[in-house]
């Protein structure tokens, strides 16, 4: 429990000293004679007493939920931020306690016939549909043919009704691209020292979550 309160203590020292560092440096410090393109700056954002301390709050009671927990979960990071999340992951030195996991989503769809051991016969099937009236296709590496690519699965689905009408048999829809959405990092058995760490690096992730899981069969 000692070390709980000194990493939430750290947490707020943190958090208190940043605001006063920009306090004191824009209440005292004059630069005016070492200032380039002094015209083009702007303050983006400085941040209120009153938030940082709401920023303090969030963080103490993220620690208190998860603290002990078996397993801890990282969620929300964004698909463009796992290369950057994983160098900041690799900092920790977990080792085999963590793992990660990547949510993804489907983004292309296709219409096709399945794949035959032998590539005669996909294109003796592919001379058929030519007779058939269709004239788009190609062959996949694994003999699937591949009659359309679709960015939704209804259009996918509708191309394949006119297929049938054609009176194409054999026909599918099925997801095509499977793109990452966002980058799920689990954390077994974190110490204190870890829960803290995780804390104050879940303030550089937008829209990522701490939270205390189930720990998954190994």
């Amino acid at each position: 429990m000692s070390r709980l309160i000194f990493f939430l203590l750290l947490i707020a020292a943190i958090a208190f000293g940043s605001h006063l560092w920009l306090t004191a440096k824009t209440e005292t410090a004059d630069y005016s004679s070492r200032e380039k393109n002094r015209d083009d700056v702007r303050i983006v954002a400085v941040t209120s007493p009153a938030m940082a301390a709401q920023n303090v709050e969030n963080a103490r009671r993220t620690v208190l939920a998860i603290a002990g927990a078996p397993c801890v979960e990282f969620s929300g990071i964004a698909a463009n931020d796992a290369t950057r999340a994983r160098e900041a992951f690799n900092t920790l030195q977990l080792g085999t306690r963590l793992s990660e996991r990547r949510v993804e989503e489907i983004t292309r769809f296709w219409v096709f016939i399945a794949a035959t051991r032998d590539r005669k016969n996909a294109e003796n099937t592919m001379a058929n549909l030519r007779k058939q009236g269709v004239t788009d296709m190609s062959i996949r590496p694994d003999n699937a043919i591949s009659l359309g690519v679709f960015s939704t699965e209804d259009a996918a689905r509708r191309f394949m009704t006119s297929l049938e009408a054609k009176g194409v048999k054999g026909a599918e829809a099925g997801p095509f691209t499977r793109e990452m959405r966002e980058l799920v990092m689990l954390i077994r058995e974190p110490d204190t020292e870890t829960v803290a760490r995780l804390t104050i690096l879940q303030r550089d992730y937008p829209g990522a979550q701490l939270r205390a899981v189930t720990c998954p069969a190994a």
